[in-house]
């Protein structure tokens, strides 16, 4: 009872922390300009990512709190809608980075989304990964497994937000974005903690989550593999330029 009572705790505070981090970062540089009304013109696509990534981040800790609360009908009525909004946040961010990426690798510039794009994809693919994961596990009834994915998932689809805090804190630098990117494993390292120090032991999901992160995302560094990000980036402006039509990106919002 003292476990389950702990658990519940710590895994709202997890969610909030993660959801917290993904706010603050986003906050000076996309929330906070929009209510300011500084932000420059964009697409309808990149303001419907904005929003479900925004709402996801929302939605997150409220369903730790849910089960936290014992209530477990709505936490389950809520996460089946739950699929609608990831399939949304996917489809927007695929939208707008292969647009941004074809529109660099036309104009040579902001290069940035050249050297970062792919990684950016894998953040976004992970994300998706383990949410279906996630899902799977609950739809089967395994659900220790089920919400250490959902708070893999999630740790990891804060890279955008992490990056940006980066460049709020110390200024922009390219190396914020992998360094931001791979940061979000300390949500990860923290879940493993607890589980040790609770339990002696970490719950493979944990180490499924952290080593498929750093594997995958480490791998489309252009400083480790150029060919693969040269290659990801054809891949990614083709597509770009099949579904431009869907969003504008005129006036290039800077990164």
């Amino acid at each position: 009872m003292q476990r389950a009572n702990s658990d519940r705790y710590f895994f709202t505070a997890l969610a909030i922390a993660i959801s917290g981090t993904a706010f603050a970062g986003f906050w000076f540089t996309y929330f906070g300009p929009i209510i300011g009304r500084t932000y420059p013109p964009a697409g309808w696509a990149l303001h419907i990512h904005g929003g479900s990534f925004f709402a996801w981040y929302l939605f997150f800790p409220s369903q730790a709190a849910l089960i936290a609360s014992n209530r477990r009908n709505l936490h389950m009525m809520l996460g089946r809608l739950s699929v609608a909004l990831v399939v949304l946040m996917a489809a927007t961010g695929i939208l707008v980075l292969s647009v941004r990426v074809d529109e660099a690798m036309r104009e040579g510039q902001p290069e940035v989304w050249l050297l970062y794009g792919p990684m950016i994809l894998s953040n976004l693919i992970l994300f998706v990964s383990f949410y279906a994961a996630a899902v799977r596990m609950a739809v089967t009834g395994r659900l220790q497994a089920h919400k250490r994915l959902i708070i893999v998932a999630s740790a990891i689809g804060i890279g955008a937000g992490f990056f940006r805090l980066i460049f709020f804190l110390s200024g922009f630098h390219p190396l914020s974005i992998p360094i931001g990117v791979l940061a979000c494993s300390l949500f990860i390292l923290i879940g493993m903690i607890y589980d040790w120090l609770t339990r002696r032991s970490v719950h493979p999901a944990y180490t499924i989550g952290l080593v498929a992160m750093f594997l995958v995302e480490v791998s489309l560094l252009p400083q480790v593999n150029e060919a693969g990000v040269a290659w990801v980036n054809q891949w990614l402006a083709a597509l770009g330029e099949t579904i431009s039509f869907l969003y504008n990106p005129e006036p290039t919002v800077e990164f």
